[in-house]
């Protein structure tokens, strides 16, 4: 028998899920697409699945997105540049207001502050960052941070982390209270045409009429191609939630209830924007495998990603979707 395997897409983020359907697409238009039992079903699917990418550029491409990356690409490299100037106090050996702050530096600022905070989730980053400026305050003093040369720099993470933060929270307001109900309700609209095709495929491919033989040896070679789908984009979920492991998690049900999935500069503080799900920055959907911020590896708290994962199966024969 014939059977698409077992995985909730619904609990996979916005461009995670708009990815794969992408990849479906075009698994069915590349294929034998006139016997895979798909004329009436396609148009919508293409229509919807149209919907929900400009929906999903739409809410990871906003002003404030700009802004963010923006302000972070800033703060990072001021970061590095500061932190380049204290790794540089042993050249210094002949200041009197650099020595005086030399051990402060070396044993403090440098081992608390490393050189991969440019790399962290979006959220901790920002605490970090304010945490630096506070102990550079503290430690250095007006007169350190002068003979340091680091002033201006300071000045300049400051308002480069603040106007991050800023951005950061603003357009967690926008998604919560604009993109929330649109893109859920696309992505149920979605889920529903894509249950419509696996069903037609799947009762196709083991279908034993000699009429429908065409058809059922291209409905085969199709489910052979959608395993194959659902296998990389499960691998690529179990990493991103599973800190890199590759384990399969538990597959229940399927279904596009709603709900919120967290992915990592993940913003897990945020869907894959600092370099992991951040939330998706303006990405390719098609690219699954990151959904963020070309910048930080890590993602997670945007409001309107994910799906709780639901009821569902194909045919009688405990295949969910």
């Amino acid at each position: 028998m014939f059977l698409i395997n077992s995985f909730s897409i619904s609990k996979l983020n916005n461009a995670e899920i708009t990815g794969y359907y992408i990849n479906v697409q075009k698994a069915i238009t590349s294929g034998d697409t006139p016997n895979l039992g798909l004329s009436e079903v396609l148009p919508a699917y293409s229509a919807k699945l149209q919907q929900l990418i400009d929906q999903v550029y739409t809410t990871t491409g906003s002003e404030y997105t700009a802004a963010m990356l923006a302000a972070d690409v800033k703060r990072d490299q001021t970061y590095k540049r500061i932190r380049l100037r204290l790794q540089m106090v042993d050249v210094a050996e002949d200041n009197a207001a650099i020595k005086a702050v030399k051990d402060v530096v070396k044993t403090h600022l440098l081992a608390k502050y490393g050189a991969k905070v440019p790399q962290l989730p979006y959220q901790e980053e920002s605490a970090i960052i304010q945490g630096f400026l506070y102990d550079l305050q503290d430690k250095l003093g007006s007169d350190g941070m002068t003979a340091l040369g680091l002033t201006e720099d300071v000045t300049a993470l400051d308002d480069a982390n603040t106007a991050f933060i800023t951005a950061y929270n603003a357009r967690a307001t926008e998604r919560a209270e604009g993109d929330t109900g649109l893109t859920l309700k696309l992505r149920q609209e979605m889920f529903a045409i894509y249950q419509q095709v696996c069903f037609i495929v799947q009762y196709l491919a083991n279908s034993t009429d000699e009429e429908n033989a065409a058809k059922a040896t291209a409905c085969q070679a199709f489910i052979a191609v959608l395993n194959v789908l659902l296998a990389d984009v499960r691998k690529r979920y179990n990493q991103r939630t599973n800190n890199g492991s590759t384990e399969d998690d538990d597959e229940g049900g399927e279904g596009e209830n709603g709900g919120s999935s967290d992915s990592g500069n993940s913003e897990n503080g945020e869907t894959s924007e600092n370099g992991g799900e951040n939330s998706g920055s303006g990405d390719d959907p098609s690219n699954s495998s990151n959904p963020s911020n070309p910048s930080n590896p890590s993602e997670g708290d945007n409001p309107s990603e994910g799906g709780d994962p639901d009821g569902g199966n194909v045919n009688g024969g405990e295949v969910t979707f």
